[in-house]
């Protein structure tokens, strides 16, 4: 876990920083023969302001607790959500996707096989949507039957 006291406090603790950090994580571990350890390295200690800040931080960490800051894992959509969305997107305005293909063309970020896969899937994309427009006229009951 590896907890580190920030900034002020770290200089008020001075020489027991390092015995205050131990302390803590073996709070989290639940390591009550460590804690009690350090405890008793600190008090042994010659009187000082420092042990004395020391001390009050470790009683004020035991009785409220230590509250972990664990930052959530960052979400990574998958490459299908992303094209979802996109496509999604796509359909509510085509101008933003071209002028992003033509501004990544100009600073050579994608080259012409990206371009060219990015003409052939949008052309079969077309031709799938053909398709079904004549699956649709073929598969329509006629009007002689109704």
């Amino acid at each position: 876990m590896s907890f580190k006291i920030p900034g002020p406090k770290a200089a008020a603790l001075g020489q027991f920083k390092a015995q205050c950090e131990a302390w803590v994580d073996a709070f989290a571990r639940d390591d009550e023969e460590e804690c009690g350890q350090i405890r008793k390295a600190i008090r042994e200690q010659p009187d000082s302001l420092q042990r004395r800040l020391a001390l009050a931080y470790v009683d004020k960490k035991e009785k409220l607790g230590i509250k972990p800051k664990l930052e959530p894992e960052p979400y990574v959509p998958t490459p299908e959500e992303t094209m979802r969305v996109a496509v999604e997107m796509l359909a509510r305005s085509r101008r933003p996707f071209a002028e992003a293909i033509m501004d990544c063309a100009r600073e050579q970020q994608i080259g012409e096989d990206v371009l060219v896969e990015i003409r052939s899937v949008c052309e079969a994309a077309v031709t799938a949507l053909r398709r079904r427009d004549e699956l649709r006229s073929l598969l329509q009951v006629p009007d002689s039957i109704q």
